[in-house]
């Protein structure tokens, strides 16, 4: 009894780790997102580039954690889901 007892608060403490961590990584990159849109230096340039040059740093942010998701994914379960999205929104040089 002990036994399994132990292992089922181990296996939770892990999780709960990398739920932890997990979350950690998703704030960094919404303030990553943000914090470009907050710094970025706009003088000199048409609003239409900032908004294209913004829209860059954010879609690679989310490309970086949906990467990430995709490593940590068993390969089967999410491979095609993975390669539609990366070529739907990212240009098709960067996909």
């Amino acid at each position: 009894f002990c036994s399994t007892v132990f292992r089922t608060n181990t296996s939770y403490q892990r999780w709960d780790e990398a739920r932890k961590n997990w979350g950690m990584n998703i704030n960094h990159t919404r303030d990553l997102a943000r914090m470009a849109n907050a710094y970025y230096d706009g003088r000199g340039i048409s609003p239409e580039e900032r908004a294209d040059d913004l829209n860059h740093v954010a879609l690679c942010t989310w490309a970086f954690v949906r990467a990430m998701k995709r490593h940590l994914s068993p390969e089967e379960e999410d491979e095609d889901a993975f390669r539609q999205e990366l070529y739907e929104k990212l240009p098709q040089k960067q996909a």
